[in-house]
């Protein structure tokens, strides 16, 4: 008997080709956008949130110790360019000095927003990545978020301490309230900072139509920083990442640096000799990368000097250098196929 004829689709996702998640059941390509709201209405309320939901005072934030760092953050549905025009009303890769040819590079993002306490006024737009969130060791990080999205969305942390309650993760029928933000809902996260969480770490939704989200826009860094250790002259957050298609509607992938792509529109930094500079390193996508600074080296852990270091899916470090070598460098991801897709920017140094 012949077998069950195979279509294009069902043939790239056993090939692991275009297969992404499956959420509430339903699979999820990375080449076809996804209905995210369709996704979500297929998931069910957990219990304690269906409960808190009708019992709003019964949610108590965790208690405080040590030095309060407090945030008032949104999540928000925002139209994104990921390659701007120039003046000139064209889209350049400077690297290579040639015209971006990638169709459409706007699409429907989700991105965090800072406001003034008590969610006053908004600080800044709503950006990919989301505002960086600075504690020092014995602080205690206190985000008052609200969703704004149409979707449950949450704020999940990495490198600090947490109570169960403070993970901002879906975790099915034992979700806590803080798991499952629902649209024009409020929650409260309490993150501490002892010793040992002094470093670089990331933020993301981590909500139950996860990584749709987080391709979409939400996420952002944190830093704990060490009494100990003398601050930088300058430091830069970089965040390696991609825009599926299932997240954009976009007919092609886009490779990323801090939501841009291509040198010229993703970030440039700029130091002047003898600065100390941090950078702040990390990936948020499906697939490992390195970074690669020109013209530069530092020691990384374990004492060996390098100047291109791999990492994978929400690994994050941070690189320390005093800057003597002036120009104008690149820094890059080198994984080729990223590097020729957009993921490189500017270092030009005084």
């Amino acid at each position: 008997m012949s077998p069950d004829p195979i279509d294009r689709r069902s043939f790239l996702g056993a090939a692991g080709g275009a297969l992404l998640c499956t959420i509430g059941g339903q699979k999820v390509y990375a080449d076809q956008e996804a209905d995210v709201e369709r996704l979500a209405s297929g998931v069910t309320i957990p219990p304690k949130v269906e409960v808190a939901e009708n019992n709003p005072g019964m949610i108590k934030a965790s208690a405080v110790t040590g030095n309060r760092k407090e945030y008032w953050i949104a999540a928000e549905p925002r139209r994104w360019n990921i390659i701007p025009a120039n003046k000139n009303g064209r889209k350049r890769d400077q690297m290579l000095n040639q015209t971006i040819n990638k169709g459409k590079t706007s699409f429907d993002a989700y991105a965090y927003r800072p406001y003034s306490p008590n969610f006053g006024e908004p600080l800044g737009p709503a950006t990919v990545p989301g505002p960086t969130l600075d504690a020092t060791v014995g602080d205690t990080v206190v985000v008052h978020f609200r969703n704004r999205c149409p979707v449950p969305v949450t704020m999940h942390p990495h490198g600090l301490f947490y109570s169960n309650e403070m993970d901002g993760a879906y975790k099915g029928y034992w979700t806590d309230p803080g798991g499952f933000v629902q649209t024009d809902q409020e929650f409260t996260y309490v993150w501490e900072c002892p010793e040992g969480t002094q470093g670089s770490w990331i933020y993301h939704d981590h909500g139950p139509v996860d990584p749709i989200p987080v391709y979409k826009g939400l996420f952002g860094s944190i830093v704990v920083r060490d009494p100990n250790e003398a601050p930088p002259d300058r430091e830069f957050f970089i965040g390696f990442h991609s825009f599926v298609p299932a997240a954009t509607g976009l007919r092609t992938n886009f490779n990323c640096v801090n939501g841009r792509s291509f040198t010229g529109t993703t970030p440039t930094f700029r130091a002047n000799i003898g600065d100390v500079v941090d950078f702040h390193v990390y990936g948020i996508d499906d697939n490992f990368h390195t970074f690669h600074l020109h013209g530069h080296r530092w020691v990384d852990r374990g004492g060996e000097i390098v100047d291109n270091r791999t990492f994978g899916p929400a690994d994050s470090f941070r690189i320390r250098i005093t800057e003597d070598n002036p120009g104008r460098w690149l820094y890059h991801c080198h994984v080729f196929s990223h590097l020729h897709d957009g993921m490189s920017g500017w270092y030009l140094v005084e």
